[in-house]
């Protein structure tokens, strides 16, 4: 379901997960995500800063699947350009910086903007990928604002707009 707010409510930790503070932002953070070469399995120019996993916690009989994004760039980019997803995020290891963890928004990434799993298991972990041509996934997030979420014509421009700013964010 696309949506501003993937929390979770955990009875032992409390609310964990991603919470976008506008449409704006959640634009700009899909635009960001639907570029194949912001993907660091993907990308052949050397921009690849982000990978998207699901893992199947739930086969080794711990909670449930976990959809989770890895950060590689620094952190102070994180902070200067992802702001809800850094406030969520937690401590990397192995060369990842931070990840993201937010099953219902990998889900929505699926189910809603049909990104796909891309190659072979590794260690049960499997990679997502943005579906081509990215027009798919504008057209659908542009529907969902005009029509679900009912946003003017100007505020699902401006939308929109931060959509293609993400997908163009080049971070050196």
């Amino acid at each position: 379901m696309i949506a501003l707010d993937y929390r979770t409510l955990n009875p032992r930790w409390g609310y964990s997960g991603l919470h976008f503070n506008s449409w704006e932002s959640y634009s700009f953070t899909l635009g960001y995500l639907s570029n194949p070469a912001h993907h660091r399995h993907l990308s052949t120019i050397g921009q690849g800063i982000i990978s998207i996993h699901v893992e199947p916690n739930h086969e080794q009989d711990a909670w449930a699947y976990e959809g989770r994004i890895r950060y590689y760039g620094t952190l102070q980019s994180l902070e200067q350009h992802f702001q809800d997803l850094n406030a969520c995020s937690s401590a990397g290891n192995n060369g990842i910086t931070r990840r993201i963890n937010s099953n219902g928004y990998i889900t929505s990434l699926v189910q809603d903007y049909h990104f796909v799993i891309s190659g072979a298991s590794v260690h049960n972990v499997q990679r997502l990928v943005p579906p081509t041509p990215v027009d798919s996934i504008m057209a659908i997030l542009y529907h969902h604002l005009l029509s679900s979420v009912q946003l003017s014509s100007d505020e699902t421009s401006n939308c929109m707009a931060a959509f293609q700013r993400g997908y163009n964010l080049i971070i050196s």
